[in-house]
């Protein structure tokens, strides 16, 4: 299986990496094929990973996988980027690529997994942190409201009336775990499955009722090894994965 990034290498050799494995993705010219290229939203980048290679081990097809945020790949799939699978963190974004008659309509979009916001402060909680009201002040960083994990961020202020003031508008999940991790800011909201042992995660109940579900579909022209994809994506194999990174089950409301 071929995964686009590493998180190991140098900044410049990453980038250049990022860039060379997008082109050769979005453009179908890589010189090993894979049979099933898969696009998916950025905080399913490791659950994935695993899944991909589950599913290369038993069915002996190989995978591509790249991540971004849910809005980006929208975008990229809206401009003609090539793919046969596609899994979103939320469903609005998905009906952008629905819109645009990118998905595949023999086989019906499924919702495959849920997903809710954690408070997270590095390990020291420098700002003590300790209730959602206590990020008035502080040096918070949060997903543009463009993509799920931004929007759902912004819908829980609301919900609590406290405006959200961000000194770090990411463009996707992992980019604020990263600014948490590194101490750059006394907290951020990220998905519950993106918490790492490199932070804190401060309690509050009221953040798990509000979910995002993450649908998955089937891209045109309608590939089925593709559909054999997200057919295991959703059995008990790929659920029992899902399970393991923290993500909800798919029928959770």
């Amino acid at each position: 299986m071929k995964k686009s990034h590493s998180s190991e290498l140098p900044i410049a050799l990453v980038g250049v990496m990022i860039f060379s494995g997008l082109i050769s993705f979005l453009t179908g010219c890589s010189r090993e094929k894979a049979d099933i290229r898969i696009m998916a939203a950025a905080s399913l980048s490791d659950v994935f990973l695993e899944i991909s290679e589950a599913f290369e081990a038993e069915t002996g097809l190989s995978t591509s996988l790249y991540t971004a945020g849910s809005a980006t790949l929208a975008t990229q799939i809206t401009e003609g980027a090539e793919a046969n699978v596609i899994a979103l963190a939320n469903e609005q974004t998905m009906n952008r690529i629905v819109d645009s008659g990118h998905v595949e309509t023999e086989f019906q979009i499924q919702i495959f997994a849920s997903n809710h916001l954690a408070l997270v402060t590095p390990l020291q909680n420098p700002g003590s942190i300790t209730s959602f009201s206590d990020i008035r002040g502080k040096k918070l960083a949060v997903c543009s409201q463009v993509v799920p994990c931004g929007a759902l961020s912004y819908a829980f202020a609301e919900q609590e009336d406290i405006r959200l003031d961000p000194v770090s508008m990411e463009p996707n999940v992992r980019s604020v775990r990263t600014k948490v991790e590194l101490g750059e800011v006394d907290a951020g909201l990220i998905y519950i499955s993106d918490v790492t042992s490199k932070m804190k995660v401060i309690d509050i109940p009221e953040l798990k009722d509000l979910k995002t579900m993450y649908p998955i579909a089937v891209l045109r022209p309608a590939e089925l090894t593709a559909k054999k994809f997200m057919d295991f994506v959703l059995s008990q194999s790929g659920q029992a994965i899902l399970n393991n990174h923290g993500f909800g089950k798919s029928y959770e409301n």
